[in-house]
């Protein structure tokens, strides 16, 4: 017999599996969205709702909706709500990222930048033997993540500039990612959401060049250029940001 996936998503809340509870979110809702119970075009519970229908914090609701939005199946009306997609109009980029996810993600980019610089630069300059290795194996993992999969990719990422910030010999940087991680969470489920297939490959190898770039100057002990790559890579996202913003105003 195959459980639906509110059963499962009991299931692995009561086992406590955090990790699989956005992804089983995900799931749920697009089946009550199938089913029609969520029609197209209907207002979407609220936060609170869905953290009390669902047994979940508010955290995994928010990663969850975020996820679907990318996936264009809701869409966020600023000050109104989230609401079921009927499919019309959706096949524009900044047509599904809404103005408050947008401009949230422009502020919390400018914080990292402030912030992950100066960390690159001291993982540069402390970085053990024992973390560079880490940082390394983290690095490979992330070139075998299926380039599909949006959510696996975030993950990835997110766990490469924690490993840098570990790195850094600092707790504090790697306290302020963590944090943080929910809304890096959703900026780079952002980033990495492409309509496009061919489109979205050659975004993730250009990525993961800049990871890499990143990960070789703090094998080398270069401070300098540890900083420039760093920024040079939370930087494109952010001029990302700016011009969907300059194109709204419009």
């Amino acid at each position: 017999m195959t459980l639906d996936a509110e059963t499962l998503l009991k299931t692995a809340a009561s086992a406590g599996k955090r990790r699989s509870l956005t992804e089983l979110v995900i799931q749920a809702l697009n089946d009550k969205i199938d089913r029609g119970e969520y029609a197209p075009g209907s207002k979407l519970p609220t936060e609170p709702e869905l953290c009390t229908e669902f047994g979940v914090s508010r955290t995994v609701i928010r990663e969850a909706v975020a996820s679907l939005k990318l996936g264009r199946r809701l869409i966020a009306r600023h000050g109104v709500g989230v609401f079921v997609s009927d499919g019309a109009g959706q096949s524009a980029e900044m047509d599904f990222i809404d103005t408050a996810t947008l401009n949230n993600s422009m502020h919390v980019l400018e914080l990292r930048i402030g912030v992950e610089t100066e960390c690159a630069a001291y993982a540069a300059m402390r970085r053990s033997q024992h973390h560079l290795k880490a940082l390394k194996e983290v690095y490979a993992r992330m070139e075998i993540v299926a380039v599909d999969d949006d959510a696996a990719c975030a993950r990835a990422d997110f766990e490469f500039h924690l490993a840098v910030a570990t790195c850094s010999e600092n707790p504090h940087f790697t306290s302020i990612l963590r944090t943080l991680g929910q809304e890096i969470i959703i900026d780079l489920r952002l980033k990495h959401a492409k309509a496009n297939a061919k489109e979205r490959k050659t975004y993730i190898r250009r990525i993961q060049r800049e990871h890499g770039d990143i990960l070789e100057a703090i094998e080398r002990h270069d401070e300098s250029a540890a900083r420039r790559a760093m920024r040079r890579h939370l930087n494109e996202s952010l001029e990302r940001y700016h011009n969907l913003s300059s194109t709204r105003s419009d």
